[in-house]
This record gives C-alpha cells, structure tokens and sequence, in this order.
C-alpha cells in the first residue's frame, strides 16, 4: 500500500454522494446533494449508514494505492446473496474465507458471471468494461476500505475491510486471478482507526 495524500471524512462524504448521483438509479440521491461538509456526513449516517463506521469521525483518513496483493487480501462482504451464491462460505477450519482473492476463486469455480441473478447485472457490466480498459478503479471509480473489526478474527491475513466497491473489486479480482488483465494499482479511500 502506497500512501498518495491525507484525506478526511468530509472529502469521502462528498465523493460518496456525488458517486451515488453518478451512478443512478439510487432513490435516497432524488435530493439535492448537501452543500455543507457536516450535511453530507449526516446524510451518509442515514441515507447510506452501512456506508460508515461509528468511529470514522475519529479516524486518520488517506487516499492510498493498492497493488493486486493488497487488494487480494481485502475483507469481502459477508451477507444473505453473498453466501447463498456461494461467493462467500463461511467454514471455522479454512482462515481467510472472506478475503477478496477467496471469493473470486469461489465465484470463478461456480461460474457466477454466467449464472447472475437479474438483479445484480453489475458485475458483468464491469467485468466487461474492466477487460476493455474502459473502466479504472481511481477517482470517481476509487474505493473504499477501513480497519478491519471483527472480521480480522476469522480472516487472519487481512487487516482491511472492502467497505465500498465490493462489486468493482470482485470484477477485477477475477480478471486477474484469469490473466485477462494485467495488475495496476487503484485507488482507496482509508480510514484507520
């Protein structure tokens, strides 16, 4: 990991919001973005809480590149759709079941990208533009990741949690575990505790 510049709860906030406009299609985004700093972070603790962390005001907040291993070792999210397809499989004996490089594998031997459900197009949108050098994970693309938690417990290598871009990220965790692409660095949002 490679530290660019400082950053702050207010700049993520701002970036966060002004994403969810660009993506679209998101009906907490039909209001006007907050113009003020400390609006926009209330808008993010209850238009998007999962978003945020109880402790982000406090944290030391960075713009960092991430290199494949760095992304590789990422705390992938753990929920109903993630387990039920299988991406995500939860087993006390295998440390690091949650991390990214796992759970492309997973999805890679279970051919997800071929079988996805219609409401989750997402990922082959970005597969595709990902292959086509159509999309970088920098700027507006960036992600987000934070101080594991408790997550660290049953995934040892990681000390990192995917807070956003989990989609993105499995996309181009993928493509590289493939040889389709060839690793380049991203970009992150960082909040350390």
């Amino acid at each position: 990991m490679r530290f660019l510049r400082q950053s702050s709860l207010e700049e993520y906030a701002k970036w966060y919001l002004d994403r969810q406009r660009y993506k679209g299609g998101d009906k907490a985004e039909s209001a006007p973005i907050p113009v003020r700093a400390e609006q926009q972070i209330a808008t993010m603790r209850t238009a998007h809480c999962g978003k945020m962390r109880d402790w982000f005001q406090e944290s030391r907040w960075h713009i960092v590149e991430l290199d494949a291993v760095d992304l590789s070792k990422l705390v992938f999210l753990e929920s109903c759709w993630t387990k039920e397809k299988r991406l995500v499989i939860p087993n006390p004996n295998e440390p690091n079941y949650r991390i990214l490089r796992q759970v492309a594998e997973n999805a890679l031997k279970s051919d997800y990208l071929n079988h996805l459900p219609h409401d989750h197009p997402e990922l082959k949108k970005y597969y595709e533009a990902l292959i086509r050098g159509e999309l970088q994970l920098v700027g507006r693309h960036r992600i987000v990741v934070c101080s594991a938690e408790n997550e660290i417990t049953s995934n040892p290598d990681a000390r990192y949690y995917l807070l956003d871009g989990t989609v993105r990220c499995l996309a181009y965790m993928m493509l590289l575990l493939e040889g389709k692409v060839e690793g380049r660095p991203i970009e992150a949002f960082l909040a350390e505790r």
